[in-house]
């Protein structure tokens, strides 16, 4: 049995762990590479906007996935490229160009596209139902805050999660190649 809940700070080594265990397998092949990935897709969310985090539990209430969301452009910015940029710099420094990809990505999006986030699930939580549970709990406290539209900003038409997204009502709005596109879904 799984539930929904706020982000807590004594969750932020939980949340690092599953971004670790659910990224690329080349990611994987040295340690600090695998830091800086952290560092990259997880830090600044919970360091900065640790409000719009939403984690799924076990019955323990020990994080199993979450929804990370960026809703402020100009703190993500100057963030990701002073203290974050550093930390990835100094974790390991060849991660800079998936840094730099990352962020050109959230700099590129048309303005009202900015909102963005991230989820991952462990393995053995998947296919449950979770990933729509965080973003309908993110989606809700979005609206909330008079956000009208969350984006996923750059992911493969050929990968699972963009059969999840187009499932859940995502739209497609840039293609950056062929295969990668952004999509955003507006909040009603």
């Amino acid at each position: 049995m799984y539930t929904i809940r706020k982000y807590k700070p004594e969750d932020k080594e939980r949340l690092r762990f599953i971004c670790k265990e659910t990224t690329w397998d080349d990611n994987k092949t040295d340690e600090n590479k695998l830091d800086s990935v952290a560092v990259i897709y997880n830090d600044y969310f919970t360091e900065y906007e640790p409000e719009n985090i939403f984690v799924a539990v076990n019955e323990e209430d020990i994080p199993v996935g979450y929804v990370i969301c960026s809703s402020n452009f100009s703190l993500f910015k100057e963030k990701m490229l002073g203290d974050i940029k550093n930390r990835v710099k100094n974790t390991y420094a060849p991660s800079l160009l998936m840094f730099y990809a990352s962020l050109v990505s959230v700099m590129l999006a048309k303005k009202p596209y900015r909102t963005h986030l991230h989820i991952d699930i462990l393995p053995e939580a998947q296919r449950m139902g979770l990933g729509t549970k965080l973003i309908d709990a993110l989606c809700a406290h979005l609206k909330e805050n008079n956000i009208k539209n969350v984006s996923v900003l750059t992911i493969s038409t050929d990968s699972m999660g963009y059969k999840f997204y187009l499932k859940y009502g995502f739209r497609t709005v840039s293609r950056i190649t062929p295969t990668r596109i952004s999509m955003t879904y507006d909040i009603k």
